[in-house]
């Protein structure tokens, strides 16, 4: 198959703050790909820690440029001005604690080379491994959980998760880039911008990296509560928000609702002993609807780790309904419209 590079050179864009911890093995897992036609942009984002040293340790084996901003933007803002001081029609981001497998650029341009007759394909997505580094409970059952999700989601994504993220850098201009005004939910939201367009993201199988990240309670937590935040503010045309309904899972919302539902059953079962069979009911549909996924952890960390991680999960989705309950009641912050800021 042959690759045209002048078509496929990529600029490779690695947000970054206090990553210092992770880059090394970043970096260099990167550097084992073949980066003659390649440049690579770190964006440091206002770190604290020593990031830009570390970084400056591979400028010698590859074409590596850091990029400063001197205020913190987060991570649609950082992609941005990587986007901007980026030369290369292609622009891979990826995330500071991702290890790529050392064929991946190869691997993204000959992708792109078999989709080259589809207009509407927009680029390249990579997924987790299912090998995690070295944690817990919470980071195994985070890592599975995202693993999975690409593992069932079709080939053509209507999903878009920026960790390991090829886009044609004409399309992500026409959309404005990343908005930097979420700074949880920018992927959801240019995944959708680009989707209701009629646009597609094609997750190349082979493209499994390491994600480093080690997650504590606290982690999850924030995370859940700022994504949900960040969700509720954005307001989407109707075009939009069909397509959002379109590639939503009906599996993830029966178990967000499900927690909540089950706990006002059982504090109302107190007053009415009948409720406690809806709640039980409940229970059974959670179950059911997460049934595939509690048989693939089952198979992948046996069977204690998956009852864990049912459990688990009832419990971060009725924190997530929570979180909906309070983004709804206190109204903290105003609507985002769909047009981007960048």
């Amino acid at each position: 198959m042959c690759i045209r590079d002048r078509s496929y050179s990529f600029s490779v864009i690695i947000p970054a703050h206090n990553a210092a911890r992770f880059l090394p093995e970043t970096l260099e897992a990167l550097a084992g790909n073949d980066l003659r036609n390649a440049e690579v942009l770190l964006v440091n984002d206002a770190s604290s820690d020593n990031t830009v040293e570390v970084a400056r340790r591979f400028e010698a084996p590859f074409n590596l440029k850091v990029v400063t901003s001197a205020t913190q933007l987060g991570p649609a803002g950082a992609r941005n001005l990587g986007t901007r001081e980026a030369s290369a029609p292609l622009l891979l981001f990826l995330d500071a604690d991702v290890v790529l497998p050392s064929q991946a650029l190869f691997w993204i341009r000959e992708t792109l080379d078999l989709y080259s007759h589809r207009e509407d394909v927009a680029g390249v997505l990579g997924a987790y491994s299912e090998d995690a580094p070295a944690g817990g409970f919470l980071t195994h059952f985070k890592n599975l959980s995202t693993t999975y999700l690409y593992k069932i989601t079709e080939t053509q994504s209507p999903f878009l998760h920026t960790a390991i993220f090829a886009v044609k850098r004409e399309i992500l201009e026409l959309a404005g880039g990343f908005d930097v005004r979420l700074d949880r939910a920018e992927d959801f939201m240019l995944g959708v911008n680009l989707g209701s367009q009629g646009y597609h993201f094609i997750i190349d199988r082979r493209l499994e990296a390491r994600h480093l990240k080690q997650y504590s309670m606290r982690d999850i937590l924030v995370e859940d509560w700022q994504r949900i935040q960040n969700l509720r503010r954005i307001r989407l045309s109707g075009r939009q928000r069909r397509f959002s309904l379109k590639a939503h899972r009906w599996s993830r919302l029966i178990s967000l609702a499900s927690p909540g539902l089950v706990t006002v059953s059982v504090c109302l079962g107190f007053v009415k002993p009948e409720l406690l069979w809806a709640a039980l009911a409940l229970v059974m549909v959670f179950l059911v609807a997460n049934l595939r996924f509690g048989l693939y952890l089952v198979r992948k960390r046996g069977i204690w780790f998956g009852l864990g991680s049912l459990l688990f999960l009832f419990l971060e989705m009725f924190w997530a309904s929570l979180a909906v309950l309070a983004s709804f009641v206190i109204g903290r912050s105003k609507r985002i419209t769909n047009t981007p800021t960048h």
